[in-house]
């Protein structure tokens, strides 16, 4: 019997792609207004003949989760505990979206699956009870940490600079925030690779290598031959209502030893995107 895939959080960036790897009849999309994750009886009914969820929904506005720090942990917390209480009665296998931001960004290496979580902002606080919630209450599981993410489909940190290159002759970069920028796309495919395989366990997954993040806007203006001069500062020089992690940086052994193909440098896919822009 193939697998009934349902995949929450349909409209954002990394579920769009999804959507549009997707074989149309095997995959039932859900998102707002018309979903609400945290309305458990839609949930329920959402979910109820799946053998598969794949939850991309989540509160994922890092400045507003400060402000609005209980609608953070009703989308990424409470709602992911009552999915996995749901699929636990029927034994669905779910695969649930992380972030690098359950980590402080003090570790001076790569980040590994053993390390311990200490989220320094409010949006990594309610990611992390999102994995809380799914761990304790259900097995049958995988919980894919990804960062630095971009994609067609959504508003990012690529998308953003090239946005603000055309109003401006020069852009501030921060030069102490290290990690890899990782294509939805990308992370995508590895998903969809994970729901037909249905490996159990806790991931990171980025693109290999890494860079800062004024590194990452100079190999992309220097791509799209952008003439805005980028200059690099340093975090402190941004107001923030949220602390951000200096470091991002994971190591992917782990799900590598999974993959049917080895994880690309961040500098290829990175390319792709940027001639489709």
């Amino acid at each position: 019997m193939a697998n009934k895939f349902v995949l929450l959080g349909a409209k954002g960036m990394l579920g769009s792609e999804i959507v549009s790897l997707c074989i149309k009849d095997n995959v039932t999309a859900f998102d707002l207004p018309e979903f609400n994750i945290t309305d458990k009886d839609q949930l329920r009914r959402a979910i109820d003949d799946a053998n598969v969820v794949i939850n991309c929904a989540a509160f994922t506005d890092v400045e507003k989760s400060e402000s609005q720090q209980d609608l953070a942990f009703l989308v990424n917390g409470e709602a992911v505990g009552n999915l996995a209480q749901i699929a636990a009665e029927k034994n669905i296998y779910v695969i649930h979206i992380s972030t690098d931001f359950v980590f402080d960004g003090k570790k001076d290496s790569p980040y590994e699956e053993t390390d311990v979580p200490r989220p320094i902002n409010a949006y990594g606080k309610s990611k992390l009870e999102g994995e809380i919630q799914l761990m304790e209450n259900h097995q049958n599981c995988a919980i894919i940490r990804v960062q630095w993410t971009y994609g067609k489909h959504g508003n990012n940190f690529i998308s953003k600079l090239v946005s603000l290159s055309k109003q401006r002759d020069s852009l501030k970069i921060v030069d102490d925030q290290f990690g890899a920028p990782t294509s939805t796309q990308e992370a995508a495919k590895v998903i969809l690779e994970f729901a037909k395989k249905k490996h159990q366990g806790l991931f990171h997954y980025a693109a290999a290598d890494f860079a800062n993040r004024f590194d990452v806007a100079k190999f992309a203006f220097d791509k799209l031959n952008l003439k805005t001069t980028l200059i690099p500062c340093k975090t402190n020089e941004f107001k923030s209502a949220a602390a951000r992690p200096a470091n991002s940086r994971f190591c992917c052994e782990k799900i590598q030893s999974l993959l049917d193909k080895p994880i690309e440098m961040w500098q290829k896919p990175l390319e792709r995107f940027l001639e489709n822009l």
